[in-house]
C-alpha cells in the first residue's frame, strides 16, 4: 500500500493507519495505527529510538511517510505541506525570537488579524497559561518554564486544529516538570484541545493525557488510560 491520496474512513479527529517511517532499512515507525479524537489528548511514551518523535513528525509532514495513511477528519494529508494542515508545533526548546518581546513572539501567527484582535488574543493567551501582563517582557528574561509557557501560548494562539508536542518539558528541571506538566494539562482541556504529546518520562505522560501509546522498536504496544496502565502496567 502506498501513502494515501484520497479521503478515509477515519472519524473525527486524526487517525493514523499502517504508518511506516522508514530510514534506509531501519523501520522507525513500523505499521503504526493510532487514533486521537476531537478534543483528546494522547501521548507516545517510550525511550529514545522507539520510534514515538518519528511517528509524531510524520503526522506534523517533517518525515515522509514509506506507506500507510494520515488523516485529519477523514481527509488525508499526506501529500498535504507542512504549513497548510493546519497543525501546531512545539518542541523541547520552544523556539522563541530572542529580538521579539513575548507579545510579538505569540502574535508571531496571527499575521492574519487585526491589529486590535491580535492584541486581545496575545493578552487571551497569556492568561490562559498563567502570565497575565509578560506582553513587553524580553524573552531572555524569562525563566524556563516562563519561556515554556510563552512558547505554549505562541502556537496555541492560531487556534490549531491538532497540537504537536515533542518532549517539550524534557529540558526542565524534575519538580520544575512536573508543575508545568499538571498545568499544561489543565490548559489543553481548557481550551479544548486535540493533541499528540511525545515524552520519555511515564510521570509526565500519566499526568498530562487522556490516553497513552506505549511504543518500542517502532511499534505501539498498547493505548489506554492512565488509570488502567498504572492498574495493569504488564498486559499488552
Amino acid at each position: 500500500m502506498s501513502p494515501e491520496t484520497s479521503d478515509t474512513n477515519a472519524s473525527v479527529g486524526l487517525s493514523v493507519r499502517g504508518l511506516v517511517v522508514a530510514y534506509g532499512d531501519l523501520r522507525a515507525v513500523d505499521g503504526v495505527d493510532l487514533d486521537v479524537a476531537a478534543g483528546e489528548v494522547v501521548a507516545l511514551l517510550g525511550a529514545s529510538g522507539s520510534g514515538k518523535s518519528s511517528l509524531l513528525r510524520a503526522v506534523a509532514g517533517l518525515e515522509d511517510v514509506a506507506d500507510g495513511s494520515v488523516a485529519w477528519d477523514g481527509r488525508g494529508v499526506v501529500r498535504v505541506p507542512v504549513h497548510k494542515r493546519g497543525f501546531g508545533l512545539m518542541f523541547q526548546d520552544g523556539q522563541l525570537f530572542d529580538h521579539r518581546d513575548v507579545g510579538g513572539n505569540i502574535a508571531y501567527g496571527l499575521a492574519g488579524l487585526s491589529r486590535a484582535r491580535r492584541g486581545e488574543r496575545v493578552r487571551e493567551m497569556l492568561e490562559l497559561v498563567g502570565l497575565p501582563g509578560f506582553e513587553r517582557r524580553r524573552v531572555t528574561t524569562l525563566s524556563g518554564g516562563q519561556a515554556q509557557r510563552v512558547a505554549l501560548a505562541r502556537v496555541l494562539a492560531p487556534a490549531p486544529r491538532l497540537l504537536l508536542l515533542d518532549e517539550p518539558l524534557s529540558a526542565l528541571d524534575r519538580a520544575l516538570r512536573e508543575q508545568l506538566a499538571t498545568d499544561v494539562r489543565a490548559i489543553l482541556r481548557q481550551g479544548r484541545t486535540t493533541a499528540l504529546y511525545v515524552t520519555h518520562d511515564q510521570d509526565e505522560a500519566m499526568t498530562v493525557a487522556d490516553r497513552v501509546g506505549v511504543m518500542e522498536a517502532g511499534r505501539l504496544l498498547r493505548l489506554d488510560t492512565p488509570q488502567r496502565l498504572w492498574a495493569d502496567p504488564g498486559s499488552r
